[in-house]
C-alpha cells in the first residue's frame, strides 16, 4: 500500500484500521508484522486502540517521526479461516471461494486520516504462475491493469477487491462495456442463476432515481457454508448465499437485490457519541425495496402490497418492539430480534413519515417522486460530495415541511421512535388515498430457544411451552440444518424447520414448528382495492 507525499507529523494518528467490524474480526497485525518506510528508511508504528464504539472496535496507527515523500506500507494478510460454526457477520472478510478470494478493503487495509481529494489507484501484481484464465475485479474496475478513481480515502477502504476464476454476467467480452455486472466463482444455483438479469436492468433506473451520471456497478456473490443476506459498498455489494437460498422466491431474491444496491446511495455517518444510524441505512433500503421496484413497473401492485404487508407485521409483532434502538445495535448479533430492529422499525418510521410528507403536499400517489423522496437524495448528494451528514440533517430537512403542525413535534417522535415507543399507523396513507392501513392482529415471533444454538449447533435455553418445545425440540439436540429463521420473522406463516440429532439415536430427528407465541398483539395491514 503506498500513501503518495502525505507529509504526516508524528505527533497525531495517520491511520485507521477495523479490528472489529459487524461480529467479524480482522486479521491480527502488530507493530512489527507491518513494514512502514518512507524516503528516510524505516517508520517506527505505533498502534492505539480507540474506545469501543458501539459493537465495533478500531485503531489508531501512529508513526513515530514526521514523514517524509511517498509511505509505503508492507504486510502479509491470509484469508479468514471459517467453519460451520462461524458467525454470520457482515460480508467484508477475506475468504477462499471455489478456488477464488474476495474481501472487502476494511477488513484488511488501514485509512489513512484525511480529508483530502486523492486518486486512488489500484493495481493487481498476479504472480507469473498464476493459471490461465484468472481476473481480477475491484468495485470500481477490472484489472489487472492499474484502476485510477480521484475521491476520498474511503474509496480504497470501503470497496470489494475479487480474484480468481471469476465468471461474470455479462460475460468477459460484455462486462467491459456494461452499467452492471455481477461476479462469482463456480456455479451459482439455479435460483441466483435466473435472476442475476435483475440487477442490471435495476441499475440504471436506481441512477435516474438518484441523479447520478456515468457511474458502474458491480455485485460480488460468495458461497458460504452458513450465512444467506448481503452488505453493501461504494458502487457495489457482496451477496452471500448458503443452501437455504433454495426457499427464497424470484420476487424475494429480487428484494434482497435491491436492498442492497440502495445501501450504495443513501447512507447516514455515525453520530459525533460514536452510535450508529443503522435505523436510517437499513430502514431506508427495505423501505425502497418495495417502493422502487413498484414505481420502476418491476412489480405488480399485489406484490408490493404484500411486500408491505410483511415488513409492517415484522415489525408489529416483534416481542423486542419497545427495545432502544441503541440496545439493539449492542445487540445485533447476539438476539434473535434486535437484528431486525433497524431494519423493520426504520422502514415503518419512513412509511409514516412519508405518509405525513404527501399528505402535507397533497401527494398521496406512491408512484409519484414526493418531497420525501427529494429529502433523501438531497441527504445522498451531500454525502457523495464529502460532507458529514447525520440524523440531526434528516430531521432538519423533515422539519420544513411538518414544522409547522401543531399536534406533530419532528424532533419529539425520532427521539420517541428510537426509544421504542410504537409507531401508530391509524392514519397512514401508502399508495394513494384509498390505500390505508386497517387494524388487525398476529400473534408475536418466539423462536423458543437461544439464538447462540445456531452457531454451537448444540440447542439450548429451551423454553417451557413454547412452539418449539411442543415441536419435540430438546436442550443438547445437535443441530445438523436449519430453515431461514429470518424468513419466519417477515412471514407470519413460515414454519421453522429444524434437523437434529438426539444423542445416540438414528435416524434424525426433524423439528418443525411455527415459531410464534399464542398471545397475538395489534398489526396494521395495508388496505389497497
Amino acid at each position: 500500500m503506498t500513501i503518495r507525499q502525505p507529509s504526516i507529523a508524528a505527533e497525531r494518528p495517520a491511520l485507521l484500521f477495523n479490528t472489529f467490524t459487524d461480529n467479524v474480526p480482522a486479521p491480527h497485525l502488530t507493530e512489527a508484522a507491518v513494514v512502514a518506510v518512507d524516503d528516510n528508511g524505516r517508520l517506527p508504528l505505533q498502534f492505539v486502540d480507540l474506545p469501543r464504539a458501539g459493537r465495533n472496535t478500531q485503531q489508531h496507527w501512529y508513526l513515530g517521526r514526521a514523514t517524509k515523500g511517498d509511505i509505503v506500507l508492507t504486510y502479509n494478510v491470509q484469508p479468514r479461516e471459517v467453519d460451520i460454526k462461524t458467525p454470520v457477520g457482515s460480508r467484508i472478510d477475506l475468504r477462499r471461494d471455489q478456488g477464488g478470494l474476495q474481501g472487502v478493503g476494511y477488513w484488511f487495509l488501514p485509512r489513512v486520516l484525511s480529508d483530502a481529494t486523492y486518486t486512488n489507484i489500484v493495481q493487481w501484481l498476479l504472480p507469473s504462475d498464476a493459471p490461465a484464465g484468472t481476473r481480477c475485479v475491484w468495485s470500481f474496475g477490472e484489472g489487472p491493469k492499474p484502476i485510477y478513481l480521484v475521491g476520498r480515502t474511503d474509496i480504497t477502504w470501503n470497496s470489494v477487491y475479487m480474484v480468481g476464476p471469476i465468471c461474470s454476467y455479462p460475460s468477459l467480452g460484455e462486462s467491459s462495456t456494461a452499467e452492471c455486472v455481477c461476479y462469482w466463482f463456480g456455479s451459482i444455483p439455479d435460483d441466483l442463476d435466473k435472476v442475476k438479469d435483475y440487477n442490471t436492468e435495476l441499475f440504471p433506473k436506481m441512477t435516474d432515481f438518484f441523479q447520478r451520471e456515468n457511474e458502474e456497478y458491480r455485485i460480488f456473490i460468495r458461497k458460504a457454508l452458513v450465512g444467506f443476506g448481503g452488505s453493501g459498498f461504494l458502487g457495489s455489494y457482496v451477496l452471500e448465499y448458503d443452501t437455504s437460498i433454495e426457499e427464497e422466491s424470484d420476487a424475494d431474491l429480487k428484494r434482497l437485490f435491491t436492498h442492497e444496491m440502495v445501501h450504495s446511495f443513501s447512507t447516514l455517518e455515525s453520530e459525533d457519541d460514536g452510535s450508529s444510524n443503522e435505523w436510517f441505512e437499513e430502514g431506508i433500503a427495505e423501505y425502497y425495496s418495495v417502493v422502487l421496484p413498484y414505481r420502476f413497473g418491476m412489480c405488480g401492485k399485489l406484490d408490493f402490497i404484500s411486500d408491505v404487508n410483511n415488513l409492517v407485521q415484522a415489525y408489529f409483532t416483534s416481542p423486542r418492539i419497545n427495545m432502544h434502538i441503541d440496545d439493539a445495535a449492542a445487540g445485533f448479533f447476539a438476539d434473535w430480534y434486535a437484528v431486525w430492529i433497524p431494519y423493520k422499525r426504520g422502514c415503518a418510521y419512513f412509511i409514516l413519515i412519508d405518509s405525513l410528507l404527501r399528505q402535507e403536499t397533497q401527494n398521496l400517489d406512491i408512484t409519484k417522486r414526493s418531497v420525501f423522496d427529494d429529502i433523501i437524495i438531497d441527504l445522498a448528494r451531500r454525502k457523495k460530495k464529502g460532507e458529514k451528514v447525520q440524523s440531526k440533517d434528516w430531521l432538519a430537512q423533515v422539519q420544513r415541511y411538518l414544522g409547522a403542525s401543531s399536534n406533530f413535534s419532528v424532533n419529539e417522535h425520532y427521539q420517541g421512535m428510537r426509544r421504542g415507543e410504537t409507531l401508530d399507523f391509524s392514519a397512514v396513507y401508502f399508495g394513494d388515498a384509498q390505500a390505508r392501513f386497517v387494524r388487525s392482529s398476529m400473534p408475536v415471533l418466539s423462536f423458543g430457544f437461544d439464538r447462540k444454538s445456531l452457531r454451537t449447533r448444540l440447542v439450548t435455553g429451551v423454553v417451557t411451552g413454547s412452539a418449539a418445545e411442543r415441536a419435540g425440540l430438546h436442550d443438547g439436540d445437535e443441530i445438523v440444518s436449519a430453515s431461514s429463521h429470518n424468513r419466519c420473522a417477515e412471514f407470519g406463516q413460515q414454519l421453522y424447520k429444524l434437523i437434529v440429532k438426539r444423542g445416540t439415536q438414528k435416524p434424525l430427528i426433524t423439528v418443525e414448528f411455527l415459531p410464534r407465541t399464542e398471545k397475538k398483539v395489534l398489526n396494521w395491514e395495508l388496505s389497497w382495492e
